[in-house]
């Protein structure tokens, strides 16, 4: 036998494995118990660590013994079924179906069918959402995440601006060490959610470290479960040394997001700043609120609508403009959407939820591909109903 035909045979053999129904019958079955068993822990983990775990992950972990995490197996997640799915159905296309007229329905239905999962795949893999809080006056340049945090570091640079470097939360655990000019960061102890109380309050349940500087010197810290509610934030804490590149200590601080501002100390005759904060997400505009509007039901405390006036800046662009946020009506510019989310503050703080996702017209479009194609597939099928029950004229 050729080489070219062995090739022919194994491509052959390939494309009738993908291709088989049997396959499609076992994902659309593993499917259904990896969604049955990850919304049983949504009450355990919540909906955005189940998503992440899970359904945007190519392995899924679940423990044998459930709250227990000593022997864990693996499952396919949702990625991995997806494109498992998608392949499956390109192959059942190149080897069942031809391109007929009459077939034009089918084929809509399962391009859009395509569309739909590369648009989850994309989506899971590109999007980004965070926050932005702004109160009526005040301008801001950047969103945070409400759930990702970071340990940013900052310092004045020569040219009067401020130098700053963050550490991502997948980087932060006991013993890290990360340099920087003149001195190291170590992360001692870090908790993703955690308690804090006064040392002289705390009990024995309390880590019996201490930071010796700034202002978390007096406080003890414990860990806790990470939050799972939405309306919750896990309370993360850090205790860090920093010290010189010869390994002479300068302190050790408390850092979290739950404590206002950062700690500062100083290396080399220049002055640092460090905290741990939400994630910010850095934009090339800023945003002015001008005027937040909650409207509610006459006589009721019901909301009708929140609105929010702001202005746009963009002195790149030379862009100075005003626009209107409400419900249902967001406002897209830069590649992200800003949707009207909240408010705070007796009405005078706006929060908007900012979603960047390159493949947001993708649903759009898949949606509408299996609608005509269900569409034509039901008018054929009608045409051809009406056809058969046409009474025959004899000559």
């Amino acid at each position: 036998m050729s080489r070219q035909a062995q090739r022919n045979g194994a491509l052959g053999a390939a494309i009738a494995v993908f291709s088989s129904l049997r396959l499609t019958v076992v994902l659309l079955g593993l499917c259904m118990i990896l969604i049955f068993s990850a919304t049983l822990l949504q009450v355990e983990l919540g909906i955005h660590e189940v998503q992440l775990r899970y359904f945007r992950a190519w392995i899924g972990w679940f423990d044998v013994v459930p709250g227990s995490a000593r022997f864990a197996v693996p499952f396919p997640g949702g990625m991995t079924l997806g494109s498992l799915l998608m392949v499956n159905l390109l192959a059942a296309h190149i080897r069942r179906f031809s391109l007929r007229w009459e077939k034009a329905g089918l084929i809509l239905v399962h391009t859009g069918i395509v569309l739909m999962l590369l648009g989850e795949l994309f989506t899971a893999v590109l999007s980004e959402e965070s926050q932005m809080r702004l109160s009526e006056g005040k301008t801001a340049n950047f969103s945070v995440s409400p759930r990702e945090i970071e340990l940013a570091l900052s310092c004045p640079d020569d040219d009067g601006s401020l130098r700053v470097s963050a550490i991502p939360l997948s980087r932060l655990k006991d013993g890290a060490e990360f340099p920087f000019e003149g001195f190291r960061l170590r992360i001692v102890r870090f908790f993703h959610n955690s308690e804090i109380e006064k040392a002289e309050a705390a009990g024995a349940s309390f880590d019996p470290l201490r930071a010796d500087r700034g202002k978390g010197a007096r406080l003890a810290v414990r860990e806790k479960h990470r939050e799972t509610a939405m309306d919750r934030r896990d309370l993360t804490s850090a205790f860090v040394e920093i010290s010189l590149p010869d390994g002479t200590p300068i302190g050790r601080w408390l850092l979290a997001n739950a404590l206002a501002g950062g700690e500062g100390f100083e290396v080399n005759g220049r002055p640092w700043e460090m905290a741990i904060r939400q994630r910010r997400f850095y934009h090339p505009f800023s945003i002015r609120l001008l005027d937040f509007t909650h409207e509610r039901y006459l006589g009721t405390q019901i909301p009708k609508n929140f609105s929010s006036r702001i202005r746009l800046l963009n002195p790149e662009h030379g862009e100075d403009r005003e626009t209107l946020i409400y419900m249902n009506h967001p406002l897209r510019y830069g590649g992200l959407t800003f949707y009207q989310a909240g408010f705070e503050n007796d009405d005078t703080t706006s929060i908007l939820q900012v979603v960047r996702n390159p493949a947001w017209t993708m649903p759009y479009f898949s949606c509408a591909m299996v609608g005509f194609g269900l569409l034509w597939i039901f008018s054929q099928h009608l045409i051809r109903a009406i056809a058969r029950r046409r009474p025959t004229v004899d000559a």
